[in-house]
Formats: structure tokens, C-alpha cells, sequence
């Protein structure tokens, strides 16, 4: 289980881990020990804290469906009075953020060694959270960048300059989110009396994808020797210095990212809930 294997990720930060479903206790015995789950699994078969925090799915899942009482999926992150921080959820049950990504975005990475690419103008490192996903994992692609001295890249903003931007080739076993860039600074160029929104030194562009369920697409692609997705793309930019403005540039990207299929073993018959 992926949240297994990020466990001391999580104790690093200070933070527990705990999951929640409404499986009874039998069936959570069982999956612990066939996924060898070292943290603790908490049982609500009447989902009764699933609906005192609001997160019970009864449009996918009404009263008299087999599954009603499954939960939207989702992670809270709190602190050690309990208030939380920040939460991750997902509209499909069968979508998840992987913990990994839940890392990466708090600026922890476990997916391998980054690939690096360098110019005169800038050093681009690219990850990923995970570099083994399944279907339905929201994983999250790393771009670190490292600006020449004096040199800066466009963020977008109200200017006729290019902005740093990431485009990832169109693939059916993905689907793109929104880029997530960091905050800008703003830079005034004095002699055009202009103050436009930059980026500086070192900083972090982080690109969520979702794979994708078990579509026909996924399930050709499971079926490779070695099932894996590419994921290609380029990050085009604009970089000027103080006196220089250099012409908008592309550098092509990529990714790879192992491909393994959903845990389809259930728990034993009679234990399953009715």
C-alpha cells in the first residue's frame, strides 16, 4: 500500500497516520495483514464520523445502493490540538492523492532522482512524487528551477513578456490539473517605467496528474511487459537580466512512471460489509 511505504516520510514532519473507512473491523484485519499495514485502521460501519464531518457520498452511493456509507475520499493534515491544516479530496471515489504527492507538496520527495537539465540562463531539475503509480493516483510532477545571478523568468501577470508555463502533451492515460507556481515578486524595469511580476533564485512549479480508471486505454497499457506512462511535455519560458531580455525559449520534458494495477483481492465473504 502506498502509504505504507511513506510512513517515515509522514513521522518526519511530525505527523501520525491514521485511515478511516466503514469496513468492519474483520475486513481491516484482513486487508492489514495481507498489505502488511503497520498503522492503524479505524472502523465506522455505521458511518457515523463519516457524517458528523460532513464527508458521506450519497450522490454516488444513495440509500439502498450496496456501498452506501462509503465516504468521499480525502486526507486531513492536523495539528497536535486536532484543528486541521490543510485537506486533500478527491469528486471520484476511485481517485486518490497518493501520500507521496501529499509530501512533495509540503516539499518532501520520494519518487527517485531527479532528472537535470542545464543553461546558461537557469538549472531545471524535474521529479515526481511517486515513480510508481496505479490507477486513479493523483501524483504530483516537480519542476525545480535555479535562476542565474541577476537573471529572472516572467510569472503571469498583465505584460507582453512570455510567462514561465508548463504543456504536457495530450495523453489518455493522464489527465492534467492546474500548475501550481509560487508566489511572484514584483520587478520594475526603470528605463520602461514597468513593474511586472517575476521569478528569482530557486523555485518550485509543482504539476498534478491524475491517472486514469479502468479504461480501455488502461487496461491495453496494463497488459505491456513492463507497463509504464510517458509523459512528455515542454516548459516555455522568458528570461531577461537587468539589461538583456533574451528571445522566449522551450525546453522539452519528460517523465516516466511505472505502471502497476489496482489490489482487486477482498476480504473473505463472510466478514464483507452487507
Amino acid at each position: 500500500m502506498e502509504l505504507e511505504s511513506q510512513l517515515e516520510g509522514f513521522r518526519k514532519r511530525g505527523l501520525g497516520v491514521a485511515a478511516l473507512s466503514y469496513d468492519s473491523i474483520e475486513v481491516l484485519k484482513d486487508f492489514a495483514s495481507r498489505r502488511h499495514i503497520t498503522f492503524p485502521l479505524l472502523s465506522d460501519p455505521e458511518s457515523k464520523v463519516i457524517r458528523a464531518y460532513g464527508l458521506l457520498n450519497d450522490i454516488d452511493y444513495p440509500v439502498g445502493n450496496f456501498a452506501h456509507g462509503v465516504p468521499f475520499p480525502g486526507t486531513f493534515v492536523t495539528d497536535g490540538k486536532g484543528v486541521i491544516q490543510s485537506k486533500y479530496f478527491e469528486k471520484a471515489y476511485a481517485e486518490r492523492r497518493t501520500a507521496a504527492s501529499i509530501l512533495a507538496l509540503g516539499g518532501t520527495l520520494s519518487g527517485g532522482a531527479p532528472t537535470e537539465f542545464r543553461n546558461e540562463q537557469f538549472i531545471l531539475r524535474t521529479s515526481v512524487s511517486n515513480a510508481t503509480v496505479a490507477p486513479g493516483h493523483r501524483v504530483t510532477l516537480v519542476l525545480d528551477l535555479e535562476m542565474a545571478k541577476s537573471l529572472h523568468a516572467y510569472a503571469p501577470g498583465d505584460h507582453r513578456y512570455r510567462p514561465l508555463t508548463l504543456k504536457l502533451d495530450p495523453n489518455p492515460l493522464v489527465t492534467p490539473h492546474d500548475l501550481v507556481r509560487p508566489k511572484s515578486e514584483p520587478y520594475n524595469f526603470k528605463p520602461l517605467n514597468e513593474t511586472v511580476p517575476v521569478y528569482t533564485g530557486r523555485f518550485r512549479l509543482l504539476q498534478d496528474v491524475t491517472v486514469a480508471g479502468p479504461t480501455r486505454e488502461m487496461q491495453e497499457a496494463l497488459k505491456a511487459e513492463a507497463p509504464s506512462i510517458e509523459l512528455a511535455g515542454e516548459l516555455s519560458y522568458q528570461i531577461c537580466s537587468e539589461t538583456v531580455c533574451y528571445a522566449p525559449a522551450k525546453v522539452p520534458v519528460r517523465w516516466t512512471l511505472r505502471l502497476i494495477p489496482l489490489d482487486r483481492e477482498r476480504a473473505p465473504e463472510a466478514s464483507r460489509k452487507r
